[in-house]
Formats: C-alpha cells, sequence, structure tokens
C-alpha cells in the first residue's frame, strides 16, 4: 500500500450537538471558533461534551489525512528517496507533521474526550514530539547546503532517523484513527436517532448516508478484491435513496458529490489498481468536505 493511502480517508464531523451550530470544520471559524463548539453543548451527559471536542480532533486528521489524499504520492517518492540517504530536496516533501502536532496539542489543551482516544493520540504525539525536530535539523541541514561540506554525512544519519520515526509514526497514527474513527461512528449513531426523533429527518438521513458510505469504502479499501460486488451495489443503492430523500439543494450537492464517489467504487470493483483505489479516496474526500461545509439547518430548509 502506497503513501498516498495509507494515511486514511477524511472523517464526517461527529455532528452538531445544537441546532445552531455548522458542521464546516468540525471545529472552524464558522462555528464561532473551537471554544465555542465545545462551550455549546449542552450540559447533560459526558459523552455529548467529550463528542464535541472530538470534533478538534477530526478537524485536525481532515485537514492532515486530506493533504495526504493529494499529494501522497508525491511525499512517498520523496521517503523513498530519503530510505536510500541522503537526498537534496526530498525533505521538503514531506507531510506537515509540525502542523498535526500543533492541532493535537490544542485538542489536550481542550481536555478529555473518549479514553482510548485520548490515549492513541498521546501516542502519536509521543512520536510526533521526535520526528518534527528530526525532520527540521534535516530541513535546515538541506536548505543550508551543509552536505557540501561533510558530503552528505550528517544529511545520511539524520535521514536514517528520520525514516525510521516515520514508521514509528505511521503505527502510532493508524492506531489512533481506527479509536477516532470508532468513537466517532458510536456518537454519530446516536445523534443520528436523536435527531429522527426530533424530526430533523433531512439531517438525520445526510449523517446515516454518509456514514454508511464511509463504512463502504473503509471495507472496499481494506479489501477490494474480497467485496461482494451485489452487496456493495444493494448498499450503494440504499444510500442514494436516502440521499434523496432530502429534498433540497443541499440534498443535490451531495447526490452529485455522492455519484463520484459512486463511480469510483464501481472503477476500484473492477480493477483494484492504486489509481483507482486513490481516485475511490479522493472522491470520497470530496464528498465528506461537502458534507462538512453544510449547517445542520440547510439539510431541512426548504
Amino acid at each position: 500500500m502506497n503513501n498516498k493511502r495509507r494515511l486514511f480517508s477524511t472523517l464526517l464531523c461527529v455532528a452538531a450537538l445544537t441546532a445552531g451550530l455548522f458542521v464546516s470544520g468540525c471545529g472552524s471559524d464558522k462555528a464561532g471558533g473551537i471554544g465555542s463548539v465545545v462551550s455549546s453543548v449542552v450540559d447533560g451527559g459526558s459523552d455529548e461534551k467529550a463528542a464535541a471536542k472530538l470534533n478538534t480532533l477530526i478537524d485536525a486528521t481532515n485537514r492532515f489525512n486530506g493533504d495526504n489524499a493529494t499529494w501522497g504520492q508525491n511525499y512517498a517518492d520523496s521517503l523513498a528517496k530519503l530510505k536510500g540517504g541522503f537526498q537534496e530536496g526530498a525533505i521538503g516533501r514531506q507531510p506537515h507533521y509540525d502542523t498535526l502536532k500543533e492541532a493535537l496539542e490544542q485538542s489536550k489543551k481542550e481536555g478529555s474526550t473518549f479514553k482510548e482516544v485520548d490515549t492513541e493520540r498521546d501516542n502519536v504525539l509521543n512520536v510526533l514530539n521526535e520526528l518534527v525536530p528530526t525532520f527540521k535539523d534535516l530541513k535546515a541541514y538541506d536548505d543550508s547546503k551543509a552536505y557540501m561540506n561533510d558530503g552528505g554525512a550528517k544529511g545520511k544519519e539524520l535521514a536514517a532517523k528520520y525514516v525510521a520515526q516515520v514508521e514509528k509514526f505511521d503505527a502510532a497514527y493508524a492506531k489512533f484513527n481506527d479509536a477516532l474513527n470508532k468513537a466517532n461512528t458510536e456518537q454519530t449513531k446516536k445523534q443520528i436517532e436523536k435527531l429522527k426523533k426530533d424530526g430533523k429527518k433531512g439531517y438525520a438521513a445526510a449523517m446515516e448516508s454518509t456514514l454508511r458510505l464511509t463504512t463502504l469504502v473503509e471495507n472496499v479499501e481494506k479489501s477490494p478484491k474480497n467485496a461482494d460486488k451485489q452487496a456493495v451495489e444493494k448498499e450503494l443503492n440504499e444510500i442514494q435513496t436516502l440521499l434523496k430523500s432530502i429534498n433540497n439543494d443541499r440534498g443535490e450537492v451531495l447526490v452529485n458529490s455522492y455519484n463520484s464517489v459512486v463511480g469510483s467504487v464501481r472503477q476500484v470493483l473492477n480493477d483494484a489498481n492504486e489509481n483507482n483505489l486513490n481516485d475511490m479516496i479522493e472522491n470520497f474526500n470530496n464528498y465528506i468536505e461537502s458534507y462538512n461545509n453544510t449547517t445542520p439547518d440547510q439539510f431541512d430548509s426548504k
């Protein structure tokens, strides 16, 4: 599996926990900032408070994962060069680990989410605390052209250290993503039931279809050659029916984006090559972006 897909797809935000809260960017400025997302949660139940803080993590990982879905092949090629030793310019084409580190630290400052998620987040931070300084040292070495003075000796040492730390990061980040996805799925299911009871059928349909699509894409991506094509087609049709029940322009936007995902899923089922798999993840991420950039009220507007 190459670096482009290894770093995972983006997630739907866990849900707007108050009627006026924007879904966009999970904890974005459109919602009045991260602080307002946390403070706007009703006081009843620690799960709801934790779920609001969970959006900060989802926002951080969505930015990181989306960047890797776009530039992942370039990152993978550059990392391959560094595995062979120091190469001029290669470190400049690597993921933004420093930005991810800052975002995860911000999440930790806000407080606890769910125990397993917090544990895995902290494990990722421990790795990043070693990885980011090494990245900066190697970048400074490269930018200053110090390799012209020592024949690249220090660069080889730093490159080997960096590659080893990236491998540690990959393992820790995979566990973190699994924990985050599990918690997000559980909280989203609870929110769907609440929305149905509150009569917000459009938003409930959008959230349920998006959650089901997330599961479908993940399962196809993990084992495309073993996918049950009939079962996948059945689920795709049911998701489409749900989306079309959102009878307004935002529903149409989601359906249009969804159709691109459907096409790429079918391409993967026919031929699970790397390009088709990457296209599926990119189309799925675009769909999630459309979903996350919609306010809850828009799904039920006339």
